[in-house]
């Protein structure tokens, strides 16, 4: 576990790289004209920060109570939601919503491995897979929807 979660500094680092020429247009159009390019730097370098430093921090610390918090707001927000944010994103638009490609062919597999992992060595089980999931779903509701959408 404390090797694979190393997997996502670097993963988050493409996924903005292939998001950044594009997807604030994208989001001007269809999310909010106030997005900003600022905005998009702003939050995703903050990102790339807090991706090192959670994961330092999960390799440092790696038991039951930080791995929930890695993955409840860090981790399972980023890989998994955002999968599912940029995949829906594309089919309802019906235009390529730019970081769907790094979602899908770098976020959801490492994710489901990087989980697995955790399985294996005890640090999540059903019960806490459940919540974390939740916990995700709600802190990245409430983020795009503040920082993309500007609804909050």
């Amino acid at each position: 576990f404390r090797d694979a979660i190393w997997l996502f500094p670097p993963a988050f680092t493409l996924h903005v790289l292939e998001e950044w020429p594009r997807f604030t247009g994208w989001a001007k159009r269809y999310a909010s004209p106030l997005f900003t390019q600022r905005d998009y730097n702003t939050i995703h370098v903050a990102g790339i920060i807090a991706s090192l430093l959670f994961t330092l921090i999960v390799w440092r610390f790696p038991n039951r109570a930080v791995v929930f918090v890695f993955f409840g707001f860090v981790f399972a927000p980023s890989l998994f939601l955002n999968t599912l944010f940029h995949a829906g994103a594309t089919v309802v638009t019906h235009e390529y919503c730019p970081g769907v490609i790094t979602a899908l062919t770098l976020y959801l597999p490492i994710f489901f491995f990087v989980s697995s992992i955790a399985w294996r060595e005890n640090l999540l089980d059903l019960r806490k897979l459940i919540v974390v999931l939740i916990v995700a779903g709600s802190f990245h509701l409430w983020e795009v929807g503040h920082n993309v959408f500007k609804a909050w």
